[in-house]
């Protein structure tokens, strides 16, 4: 089993809210008696925040989302539905998959990753690193024609700037399409690709295709970078540590098991 990042950060960040709800949990509404508190919902909210970080609803939203599941509930009770096969798997998978991510908490908390591990991977891996900038601009359409037409007037003398502003679909139009100064590791490959394979100041000559669109670029230069410091990638290092930590412990329980698989 392999133990993914966003799975440990979710787990951290459900660690975190455990520590909250413990100092206050008090009624947030009451519905036909039964009351509902300030932890379920803030449970609530970091499931929400898990599934879309950048979809936050206010408050008022959050409660009533709650009440609505509360009568849900009700109503699932009133018809039995408990009792159903299709509920009690449900509920079986639920707290398997509930008591594995506190078991992995436990594990995380009684297992921290130490400062100089942590200094020791980022001096291995990130620390002495050589780095490459690059510098470029585009021009970014949606269709492969118009990009076509874009490099036949960039062929016939027309300014790369003046045709990403009238042309680009992409936030740098307004500046001329010019991206500054980026590591290759932060655009999509068929991008950074594009521009390493360039010479300075001259553009592809034919379009590049990528997620967003159909690119022109020109390359502006190239230059030697610095890494990222240790802070601004210390968070990144925990993570990955505590997962190889996590898959470790989790392999030496598989050792000491008795595991017959019985189905495929």
């Amino acid at each position: 089993m392999k133990v993914k990042l966003a799975i440990i950060a979710s787990i951290l960040m459900g660690s975190i809210a455990q520590q909250t709800f413990a100092e206050d949990n008090a009624t947030i509404a009451t519905v036909n008696g039964t009351k509902l508190n300030q932890s379920m919902l803030q449970f609530y909210a970091l499931e929400r925040r898990q599934i879309d970080p950048k979809n936050s609803a206010p408050m008022n939203q959050l409660v009533d989302d709650i009440i609505n599941m509360q009568l849900l509930k009700e109503e699932a009770l009133k018809n039995k539905l408990e009792k159903t096969d299709d509920f009690k798997a449900r509920m079986n998978f639920i707290n398997l998959s509930m008591l594995s991510q506190v078991a992995m908490i436990n594990f995380l908390d009684n297992n921290p990753i130490a400062e100089e591990l942590l200094k020791k991977e980022y001096d291995s891996k990130i620390g002495k690193m050589d780095v490459t900038e690059l510098k470029a601009s585009h021009i970014l359409v949606t269709e492969e024609a118009t990009a076509k037409e874009v490099i036949q007037k960039l062929s016939k003398g027309n300014k790369f700037a003046d045709l990403a502003k009238e042309y680009s679909t992409g936030p740098s139009a307004p500046k001329g399409g010019d991206l500054g100064w980026f590591s290759p590791q932060r655009m999509v490959p068929e991008f950074s690709q594009a521009v390493l394979a360039l010479k300075d100041n001259t553009y592809t000559k034919q379009p590049v295709q990528t997620q967003f669109g159909w690119h022109i670029i020109l390359r502006g230069g190239q230059r030697k970078g610095t890494p990222p410091t240790f802070e601004e990638v210390k968070s990144s290092i925990t993570a990955t540590l505590e997962q190889e930590s996590i898959q470790k412990h989790i392999n030496e329980l598989r050792k000491k098991a008795d595991i017959k698989i019985t189905k495929q």
